[in-house]
């Protein structure tokens, strides 16, 4: 009892809330069934895998904290969400240089904010948005989407699904794991790394989203719960 009371007596003093976990909601609004791959350094929300059919919603929570959150659509997948054509990636784990539209998210970061991107930077295969919830009203806290044409990729960059239509468009760095478009670090150091020709394609496609390895200038958004922040990823929405 002693041990609680100063607990609440600093929390009082310091204005420090205890808050929960960050609900998400993750939308399927393709014309075809997809899975969903989640993923983050401290926590894999949903078991890493879940399969949406058109028109279906699910729902997950995120740790505090949560570090390196990525949410993506798997397309093309067998009846248990394995050798997808697109969004591939071991159980449990993270896409790997492939052509996969990504929601990044950082949660509970710097001051407390959570911070969230859309990325291009291996590629695009699915539209998708991101909409903030239980947040406080802030300019930089604003839904964030992308769509793009696959008319534009580069023939050698673009994948096809098995009837030959266009599934997915890789970046330069999934295209030719070229470190001048990769970036790796650290043979390649921030102030020498910059965006190329093809990078450029996806950011006109996409003027909010990451499209290469430093892109976060005007990519990053962030967010303050109120109290506890949420967010609702719409795939094809």
């Amino acid at each position: 009892m002693e041990r609680l009371l100063r607990t609440s007596l600093l929390l009082f003093l310091f204005g420090t809330t205890v808050y929960g976990n960050h609900p998400f909601t993750v939308i399927n609004r393709c014309s075809e069934t997809i899975w969903v791959g989640t993923f983050g350094d401290d926590d894999i929300p949903a078991g890493g895998s879940f399969k949406l059919d058109p028109n279906q919603q699910q729902g997950f929570t995120a740790i505090q904290g949560w570090t390196s959150g990525r949410v993506w659509g798997k397309t093309g997948c067998d009846g248990n969400g394995r050798n997808c054509r697109t969004g591939e990636a071991p159980p449990g784990g993270r896409t790997t240089l492939q052509a996969v539209t990504l929601a990044e998210f950082g949660l509970d970061k710097w001051m407390g904010m959570d911070f969230y991107d859309i990325s291009l930077v291996d590629g695009f295969n699915l539209p998708v948005s991101i909409r903030p919830s239980g947040t406080i009203d802030d300019p930089n806290c604003r839904i964030q989407a992308c769509n793009f044409d696959f008319g534009v990729c580069p023939e050698s960059f673009k994948e096809f699904g098995t009837n030959g239509q266009v599934i997915a468009c890789k970046s330069a760095c999934s295209a030719t794991w070229d470190p001048q478009y990769c970036c790796p670090a650290p043979q390649v150091p921030e102030d020498q790394c910059r965006p190329s020709e093809y990078s450029e394609i996806f950011k006109r496609q996409c003027p909010d989203a990451y499209t290469w390895a430093y892109d976060y200038l005007n990519s990053d958004r962030n967010c303050r719960g109120n109290p506890v922040s949420g967010y609702e990823i719409t795939f094809c929405g």
